[in-house]
């Protein structure tokens, strides 16, 4: 008895599936946002803003607005090519070739360079050893970056 069960089972996850690929299909690539702890007439006015969103033109629609609650100023870029979806887009995200990986990473660039000066990088993971724990450590912090944490 326990064939009609896992049959129903891996319809009901088909079905599923094929829901979120038709509303994915349906909805626009999301916008990807950070909030910058600056006025935002001190963030339109900086070069290095302009220069960031240069490098994205190719990439991304981006906008500049006031921070809901005036606590500084959102910066959001929108992917220009649809973002992968299904195992196909689970495979992409592991081998660091979604769309939304690279805009992710510029924004939090964009945001460290505006409010410290520098782009801030996480120190390597310091481990004596390489241990199965040290690997797992050093993949994550890897792909922390495209992924936009940790």
């Amino acid at each position: 008895m326990k064939w009609p069960i896992g049959a129903l089972a891996v319809a009901g996850v088909a079905v599923s599936t094929a829901a979120a690929r038709r509303k994915s299909a349906e909805q626009p690539n999301r916008w990807l946002g950070v909030t910058v702890n600056l006025p935002p007439d001190e963030v339109e006015r900086d070069p290095r803003l302009t220069d960031a969103f240069a490098a994205l033109a190719g990439e991304a629609e981006t906008r500049v607005r006031p921070a809901p609650g005036g606590r500084g100023t959102e910066l959001a870029a929108r992917p220009l090519e649809p973002a992968p979806t299904g195992l196909g887009g689970a495979a992409k995200r592991l081998a660091g070739r979604d769309p939304r990986q690279p805009v992710r990473s510029a924004l939090r660039d964009i945001k460290s360079l505006l409010e410290t000066g520098e782009v801030i990088r996480p120190d390597a993971p310091a481990t004596g050893k390489p241990t199965p724990g040290g690997a797992l450590v050093r993949l994550a912090t890897r792909r922390a970056g495209g992924e936009g944490r940790l």
